[in-house]
């Protein structure tokens, strides 16, 4: 598990033990309210300074998703994906990499299948490629 899955876990995880009340001491002493809400905010305003571009719908949508999507990984996943190419569609850059992880996995399981379909047919493959087990 590595790049945006890794990202989304871990992001997933520290969201869920804010919103579960793990953590016991308040974040903003100086400020009644609960956890949850303070990192909403925080959140909310952090994403508005980085990026500006963004309209106050679109960072809203985002926390809210942040709070609702930390118990479903893929579901987070893909919401922070979505989130990631529309900054990235603003900035006019190239979003492909956010889709690499699924890429490769795929194209994987496409050689596996390739792979199987060829050890099938007598032939195709040259003996010195066989497994061992096949060569008896």
């Amino acid at each position: 598990m590595v790049g945006l899955t890794m990202h989304a876990s871990i992001l997933a995880y520290m969201f869920s033990l804010v919103e579960e009340g793990k953590i016991s001491v308040a974040l903003n002493a100086g400020t009644p309210g609960t956890n949850q809400g303070y990192t909403q905010e925080y959140v909310a305003n952090l994403l508005k300074t980085a990026f500006p571009h963004l309209q106050e719908a679109q960072v809203k949508v985002f926390v809210t998703g942040l709070f609702s999507l930390n118990q479903d990984i893929p579901a987070f996943k893909e919401h922070l994906r979505d989130f990631l190419v529309q900054i990235k569609e603003f900035a006019g850059e190239d979003s492909a990499d956010l889709f690499l992880e699924e890429r490769e996995a795929s194209l994987r399981q496409a050689q596996e299948e390739k792979h199987k379909i060829q050890l099938s047919v007598p032939g195709i493959l040259n003996p010195h490629e066989l497994p061992e087990e096949m060569c008896e």
